[in-house]
């Protein structure tokens, strides 16, 4: 696969390349992009920043599993168990409710481990 812009072909199409999805004209959506910038603060060890960039992600994308649950598993490393639990809970129901039953299923035990280190 060739690449232009540092961006693959797939990329450029506006094609779902890994985890980022990309709008048709090839950008980041607005949650995917807060998403990596709480990844860059978090490999930079600004969790607080990750946390609130990954909370701002969640209020303006409700129905997207994977931030609740990027959300709940940052929250638990930090400590802060209650928060995380109904992170992990909210991931696991929107999984439910999309018809996503092994991802639900990895959320489930994800909680449970969440649940049983309080």
């Amino acid at each position: 696969m060739s690449r232009r812009g540092g961006r693959s072909a797939r990329a450029r199409a506006g094609v779902r390349e890994g985890r980022t999805e990309h709008r048709p004209d090839g950008a980041l959506d607005a949650v995917e992009g807060l998403i990596d910038r709480a990844r860059k603060s978090r490999r930079r060890g600004d969790m607080r920043g990750a946390i609130v960039l990954l909370r701002q992600a969640c209020s303006q994308d409700e129905w997207r599993a994977r931030t609740f649950t990027l959300l709940g598993a940052l929250l638990s490393a930090e400590g802060h168990h209650g928060e995380a639990a109904k992170a992990l809970t909210h991931a696991r129901w929107l999984r439910q409710r999309a018809g996503e039953a092994p991802r639900a299923e990895v959320t489930a035990r994800l909680l449970e481990a969440e649940l049983s280190a309080r």
